[in-house]
Parts: C-alpha cells; structure tokens; sequence
C-alpha cells in the first residue's frame, strides 16, 4: 500500500512538473508567435512595403546581429571556456548535415522542388531561439537549467544561453551562404530564357565619338523631327577640355598593396557580418587586458562603448521576429505544394528535434562533453523549430520564384506553438540525464 501511494505521488510529481512545463513552453512560444503577427499585420497593412523590409532585415543582421554577439559572445569567449563550449559548433554541423540529408532524400524521393533541401536543412538559429529562450526566461524555465554551472560564473542564465545560442548562428550563417545558393540555382536553371535577344524598344549601344564622350542618345520614333547634329550642340565647348579626363587611366594601387588587396577582397567577400562580430568577441574575449576594459563592470569602455553596443544588439531580439512576420507579408504568396510543405515541415517539427533528444539522452552526463544543463537543453533547440527565413532572401539572390517559398515560411511559423512540446520534452530528457551526474 506504501510503495503504491509512493508510485503515485512520484507519478503525480512529475506529470504536475511536466504540465506545468509544456504550459510554460506554450506561453513562451504564443509570445514568439504574436511578435510574428504583429510584423505579418503591419505588412499586410501596407505600413512597410518590401523594399523597406529588406532595408530593416538587412540592417538587422549587418549591425544590431554583430552587437549582440560581440557583448553576448565575448564574455563567455575565454580561454578556460573555448574547450567547454566546442560540443556546440560540432554538434551544429553534424544536426545540419544530418537535415540536408534528409531534405535531400525527400526531394529526390519525392521529386519537389530543390529548395525543400535548404527548408528542411535549415532552422531559425537566431530570432526564433533567442525571443524564446527570453520568454521561457521570464517564465522562470531557464532557472531549473542550473546544475553544472560553473559558481564563478557571474552572467545570467539568459546570457549564457544567449552566448550558445549565437556560436550556433555564426556557424549555421557561414555554412547556409556557402550552401544553399548552389543548391537553390538548380530551381533556377529550370527556368526558361524570355529574351533571347534585344528587345525592339531596348535602346542601340551609343556611339563612342572622337571626343570620347557619349550623348545622349534619342529614339527617332519619340523625337520626331528634332536632330541631334543639326546646329551646335549645347556644352561641347566644353567637350576637348574633358578629353584628357576621358582619355586618362583610373589611379591604380602601388603593386605591393595589390597584391594584399586582391587576397584580402577575397577574405572579406566570405566573411559574413555575423562572422565577423565573432572575430571581434573572440579577439577580445581570449585576450585578457582588453577583456577587462571591455566586458568588466569595472573597465574602462563598458558604461560607454559597451553598453552602446550591448542597446543595439538588443533590438535584434525583437525587431528581426517582427520583420521575419512583415516580410511574410510583403513577399506576393503561391501554393507551395502539399508534398514540398510536408516534408520540410515534417523534417523541422518531427526528424530533427526526435535525433537532437535522442542525441542528449545518448549523450549527455556521461563525461564526453561538459556536464551543464543549460549546455544540453540548447542542443535541443538547435535543429528544431521553423525554417529561417533567410531562405526567402537567398531565393530572390538566385532569381527562383519567392512565392512558393514564402506561403510554406508562413504556414511553417503558424506551428511555431509546437516548439512548447519540444521544449517540454527537452526538459524532461534533460532532468533525466543530470540524473547520471554525482
């Protein structure tokens, strides 16, 4: 009678405790979801048209991204540090892979489009996982992610999981720009060729004359019976003194710093904005002075140069979920297809969060990587959940069809609500592997 009622309230514990989990995670991600829906409305309003959109996204990740790496990124990104953390950048390659993979064999199984490959191989890794953990952070969800936590650590729990959750997105940016434009150029190749040649009313390439300045040329069908040579024309006194002008070489670089300038044009055009805000963290996280001057209370820059930086970073959090749900709204939608639909969503909502918590509870508290719930939990969240929207960017990029692409973004975030299950389940894998800890 004793060990039934015993069972019983064991039972009851942890069904109350994931109750109350899974109610948590569901208010978090209906935040999230409404942050989405206020963007989507004032799009759909005509309040921000597409090219205003595109200016704010771009903003977006050129800058306020880069901020917040460099102030929540660098504080963790010190020398003791670097070993813990490297289960991260691994495990966001391997988790990627693994959904190219499967992408890919649903689009040769399933004969959809190519850009179901980078839909389902690609997550949201920064709006979407940072204005979540923010609100399960307001729930009090992320303080129960304490057991491993290193005691002089002085962030918060959300800066730590900030600070993980950004290494990720460094790694995911870099590898999807070298990715899925070749992948999405195979949706394009199908595209036929409109014009084979010159339209009719496309204007004939303009007549270099002995001065070596163009006019303007004029179309003898609009004009009528006005002549360009009849008479002087207006300004070519001016024409022999622009001759040398026209006639002269542009300045040329010294041939020494051609020869860094050509390898360093090539560096840089790889190197992504958010990568780097990486470098910069990481140059001024390992190296010791310049870590006090910056990141301590006490420095020099923090009340100043630190803390302009850690306001911008801060508007990413929000702005980028609500311009993620206003260009969903100013993309012009088409079908996307049932197939293509349910296999990329089946890929991020099912495939993926099933191998991340079978990998944690594999895995984790048995001494191959670091001891820390927090550490585990975002293994959870990183392959999971909706696909980024940098896939519609990198669609118009290539020149295919946004349209199919942007009515399957939408339908995809409208199922964001399920990450409160993922996020449940994690939980619950994650108690249960800290079990194996002493």
């Amino acid at each position: 009678m004793q060990l039934n009622l015993a069972v019983a309230t064991m039972f009851d514990g942890r069904h109350s405790s994931l109750t109350a989990s899974v109610v948590a995670a569901l208010e978090g991600s209906t935040s999230v979801l409404l942050t989405l829906l206020a963007g989507y409305l004032v799009g759909h309003a005509g309040l921000l048209d597409h090219i205003t959109v595109k200016r704010l996204s771009s903003l977006c990740s050129q800058l306020f991204l880069p901020c917040l790496i460099i102030v929540e990124m660098g504080p963790e990104l010190t020398a003791d540090n670097l070993h813990r953390f490297w289960i991260i950048p691994v495990w966001g390659l391997v988790s990627t892979t693994i959904a190219h993979l499967v992408g890919w064999a649903g689009q040769a199984a399933l004969q959809t489009p190519y850009w179901v490959i980078v839909a389902a191989g690609r997550p949201n890794t920064s709006a979407m996982p940072l204005l979540l953990l923010q609100a399960l952070d307001n729930i009090g969800i992320l303080a129960e992610l304490t057991h491993g936590v290193d005691e002089t650590v002085s962030s918060s729990i959300l800066s730590r999981a900030r600070s993980l959750i950004l290494l990720n997105v460094v790694i995911q940016q870099t590898l999807t720009f070298q990715v899925a434009p070749s992948i999405l150029r195979k949706d394009a190749a199908g595209k036929s060729i409109e014009e084979s040649g010159p339209s009719s009313l496309t204007p004939a390439v303009p007549i270099q004359h002995a001065s070596h300045i163009n006019p303007l040329m004029q179309d003898p069908e609009r004009v009528g019976l006005l002549q360009d040579t009849s008479g002087p024309s207006y300004g070519s006194a001016v024409l022999p003194v622009l001759d040398p002008v026209a006639d002269s070489s542009p300045p040329r670089l010294p041939r020494a710093l051609e020869r860094i300038a050509k390898p360093l044009t090539k560096v840089l055009s790889v190197i992504s904005a958010p990568l780097f805000g990486a470098i910069i963290a990481l140059v001024i996280g390992i190296t010791p002075p310049l870590h006090r001057l910056v990141y301590d209370e006490e420095g020099a820059f923090y009340n100043t140069v630190t803390e302009s930086v850690h306001n911008l970073g801060e508007l990413y959090v929000t702005l980028q979920m609500f311009i993620v749900g206003a260009e969903l709204a100013t993309i012009p939608n088409a079908f996307p297809g049932v197939l293509p639909t349910s296999w990329a969503m089946f890929t991020r909502f099912i495939v993926m969060p099933a191998v991340s918590l079978l990998f944690v509870w594999a895995t984790a508290g048995r001494g191959w990587y670091v001891n820390d719930e927090l550490v585990w939990f975002i293994l959870v969240l990183m392959p999971s959940g909706p696909s980024a929207m940098l896939l519609a960017s990198i669609a118009e990029l290539v020149d295919v069809d946004q349209g199919p692409i942007a009515s399957y973004l939408t339908i995809s975030y409208l199922f964001s609500p399920l990450m409160a299950v993922i996020c449940s389940l994690g939980l619950f894998v994650v108690h249960d592997a800290s079990k194996r800890l002493p």
